[in-house]
């Protein structure tokens, strides 16, 4: 038998041994890896190594997030969280601005402050509505009546214009026939403003109606209910009644029902009144009330 020779001897062990080369080609690639991964490591400079607090440089270049070719449907998304800017940042160049510009700038941003809505709204404190009867004397009044109240302001002179006046007897109960030019005392001896001593400075055909059965004619002045009145105001005239002026003491005063009787309120109409007149000047805390009454009274609306 020859011996085998060398290409023989290599193939047997190369079949024999199949990881030599396998083994070589491996150690080869970990080496070259190895220096590829210690030169890149050296190549760097210390100051790329830094503690996570440390707040970026800004005047590194930041790398460009732009996408060129973003469509609408894919925009690029922008970061959660803005960094922190840096005290070294270059401060921006001062702008002077005119007064007047300032002025327009402090303006228009006081007017634009939202309001404070976490502020509670007031609690009303308005009172309920209550149903009462208007006071004339709390309407506006016209020129006329103006100078008519200052003038009046200052007393006048009392003396007796009228100095006799008869009245007529007439149905029903033969009640005296009365006016309100009768009572007025502007009309009958220039009284004006009225004081507590006017019953006293009264002519005698005046003082005489005291106690006596008269029939007057006026307007009703809105009463507090409709039907079942025992007592209303009676007033001169409908401008009284509608608050078209402030009364007298003399062209408004008390009709006290007789006893059983009541009075339906009648509006804006005049009618006539037939009872006992009195009078009797009433004050209150200094000021006169009233100084006429009719009691007794019944209704004639005709």
């Amino acid at each position: 038998m020859q011996p085998p020779d060398h290409q023989e001897i290599d193939h047997v062990q190369a079949h024999l041994n199949p990881t030599r080369p396998f083994i070589f080609t491996f150690t080869l690639f970990v080496l070259s890896s190895l220096a590829l991964f210690v030169s890149g490591c050296s190549s760097s400079e210390s100051t790329d190594y830094r503690q996570f607090s440390e707040k970026i440089d800004h005047d590194r270049p930041e790398p460009d997030t732009t996408v060129a070719d973003a469509t609408p449907e894919q925009k690029p998304v922008e970061p959660a969280a803005q960094v922190e800017t840096s005290s070294t940042a270059p401060a921006k160049p001062e702008v002077t601005v005119p007064p007047s510009e300032q002025t327009a700038s402090a303006t228009a941003k006081s007017d634009a402050a939202p309001q404070n809505t976490s502020e509670k709204p007031p609690a009303d404190t308005t009172l309920p509505v209550v149903a009462q009867r208007p006071d004339p004397k709390m309407r506006a009044m016209t020129k006329e009546e103006v100078a008519q109240e200052k003038s009046a302001s200052e007393p006048r002179e009392v003396k007796i214009l009228v100095k006799d006046r008869s009245f007529r007897r007439t149905s029903p109960e033969n009640a005296l026939l009365v006016n309100y030019d009768d009572i007025d005392l502007l009309k009958v001896m220039n009284m004006e403003p009225v004081t507590p001593e006017a019953p006293e400075l009264m002519p005698d055909w005046l003082k005489n109606l005291d106690g006596k059965r008269i029939r007057i004619r006026g307007f009703m002045y809105p009463p507090f209910q409709q039907t079942g009145n025992e007592y209303f105001l009676l007033a001169r005239d409908n401008q009284i009644c509608c608050f078209g002026k402030n009364p007298k003491i003399y062209d408004l005063f008390p009709v006290i029902m007789r006893e059983g009787v009541t009075a339906d309120y009648i509006l804006n109409r005049p009618f006539d009144v037939v009872g006992v007149f009195h009078i009797n000047a009433e004050s209150f805390d200094g000021e006169l009330e009233r100084i006429y009454t009719i009691d007794d009274a019944i209704i004639i609306d005709k």
